[in-house]
């Protein structure tokens, strides 16, 4: 015999007034602490600004390095621009193959004398 007693839903539940209250208290206090963070004084102390160089004479300084670095002067480079180029080429020419392509420059030829 089938079950014949029909069961009833109990009571739907309705607005739930603890969420939407606690929810709301909270946005309000996170409000809160915003306008009360956004105006405290700066505890950290005063940001020191650097003064800025002069852009001109900052431009000089860096064409002056760059110079440097390709006339092979730069202190900071290993081996001069010139002759790391130099040693690459050696290597790569014994190696017959190039990462880049280089143009052999020939030897100036002499005019015929007739």
């Amino acid at each position: 015999m089938a079950d014949t007693t029909k069961t009833v839903p109990g009571p739907t539940p309705g607005f739930p007034f603890a969420t939407a209250l606690a929810t709301l208290a909270t946005l309000f206090l996170f409000a809160g602490l915003v306008v009360v963070a956004y105006n405290s004084p700066n505890y950290l102390g005063e940001t020191k600004t650097e003064p800025k160089a002069d852009p001109a004479t900052k431009l000089a300084e860096i064409k002056a390095k760059n110079q440097a670095a390709l006339d092979g002067n730069d202190p900071k480079m290993k081996t001069p621009l010139p002759k790391a180029m130099a040693e690459i080429v050696t290597i790569a020419e014994k190696d017959k193959g190039l990462p880049f392509p280089i143009e052999k420059k020939d030897a100036p030829k002499t005019p015929d004398k007739k």
